[in-house]
């Protein structure tokens, strides 16, 4: 716990009223220091990277970047974090069995104060349980819309359709769009459970393809794309290609 100042704390919500009502009950029940109000996860990671608060209070549900893609952009960086979230049953038993603490909308003052008491003793979430919860996550998402890649401060969004292939690059995946190729350190594996199947298909252990952009197989060997990549197909990579996914 520090003790040579107030704790510093940013709120993270995509609704006005709610960072509002948070912001003044927060004042009411506690010397906590809102250095920030964030409306979306974009802001909130670069925001959080510049102002390096204590603890931010996160919602879960909001547009685009979730609360969950903020603490998977932040990784080791993230603070201590209070979860603020409507009932959420899938959110609040993984917020339970991971010992993490968790506010119900419409916020309760008493179980506020609660919260920034626990918070006080132990300050520090464990970025294990975190992990967790992130990961329990990510095995509920498939056919994504998305993929988020930070780059210092800055977050990138990029559509799957603006997608023409990702790469295996050691402990990274290699993402390739018509403009630049964004990394991400994460397992081709984990795209390939996320990706919609009947969209892309994994080629060969080291590639996944957009199938939209593909121009031509040619002799059971090479995916020749119509920006005129070619990129190698492995034997069963080239049966994958043509299995049906209902």
């Amino acid at each position: 716990m520090k003790s040579d100042s107030r704790i510093k704390a940013i709120i993270i919500d995509d609704e006005d009223l709610a960072r509002e009502g948070l912001n003044l009950m927060i004042s009411e029940v506690s010397d906590i220091e809102i250095v920030a109000m964030c409306s979306n996860g974009v802001d909130a990671v670069k925001t959080i990277n510049s102002l390096k608060p204590d603890v931010i209070f996160l919602d879960i549900k909001m547009p685009i970047v979730n609360g969950f893609d903020v603490l998977e952009l932040l990784g080791k960086e993230a603070p201590a974090v209070i979860f603020v979230t409507a009932y959420d049953e899938f959110a609040v038993k993984a917020f339970e069995a991971n010992a993490l603490d968790y506010l119900l909308k419409p916020v309760n003052p008493e179980r506020l104060r609660k919260s920034i008491e626990k918070l006080k003793k132990h300050f520090k979430t464990d970025s294990s349980a975190i992990e967790n919860v992130i990961s329990v996550h990510k095995k509920e998402q498939t056919n994504i819309e998305r993929i988020l890649v930070r780059d210092g401060s800055t977050v990138h969004v990029i559509p799957v359709e603006d997608i023409l292939w990702l790469e295996s690059q050691d402990d990274y995946v290699a993402i390739k769009t018509e403009k630049s190729v964004f990394l991400k350190l994460e397992r081709l594996g984990k795209f390939e459970e996320q990706l919609n199947k009947q969209k892309f298909k994994r080629i060969h252990r080291s590639y996944i393809i957009n199938l939209n952009c593909l121009q031509r197989i040619e002799n059971h060997r090479f995916a020749i794309l119509k920006n005129g990549a070619k990129l190698p197909v492995s034997r069963s990579g080239y049966s994958r290609l043509f299995e049906t996914n209902e």
